[in-house]
């Protein structure tokens, strides 16, 4: 017998208390996200129930958030082009609640820390003719 773990024992050694965690830890996130996108839908004008039907909350968001949401909600569903309607779409979404490049930033990067604080913060939606 080698005295090296393997991958399996590495693995079975985590238990289920880890996995169960990490679970844990994924869903309290992902409810943080479709609260703060609620509540930004509204500060926008836009009905909340609206950010959680798929491809509508995208049509939204870019329509919130970007001058030009056609291309972009284009760009965005192209597995390709993805990564750069993202980019457009944070700086955009930070631009449109009066923020800067800094914070466009953080909800490209870091979007549970972001979107809350643009949900439940005292930002306010100045729109998208400001730029």
């Amino acid at each position: 017998m080698s005295s090296l773990y393997s991958y399996s024992d590495f693995y079975n050694s985590l238990g289920a208390g880890a996995t169960t965690f990490g679970g844990i830890i994924s869903v309290i996130c992902f409810v943080i996200i479709i609260i703060s996108w609620w509540k930004i839908f509204k500060k926008a004008g836009r009905a909340g129930f609206l950010s959680i039907i798929p491809f509508v909350n995208l049509w939204v968001y870019f329509k919130i958030s970007t001058r030009n949401h056609i291309l972009w909600f284009i760009l965005s569903i192209i597995p390709a082009t993805t990564l750069i309607g993202d980019i457009a779409g944070s700086f955009g979404l930070a631009k449109a609640f009066g923020k800067g490049f800094g914070f466009g930033l953080l909800l490209f990067f870091f979007p549970v820390i972001g979107l809350p604080i643009l949900a439940f913060g005292q930002s306010e939606y100045v729109g998208t003719n400001n730029y």
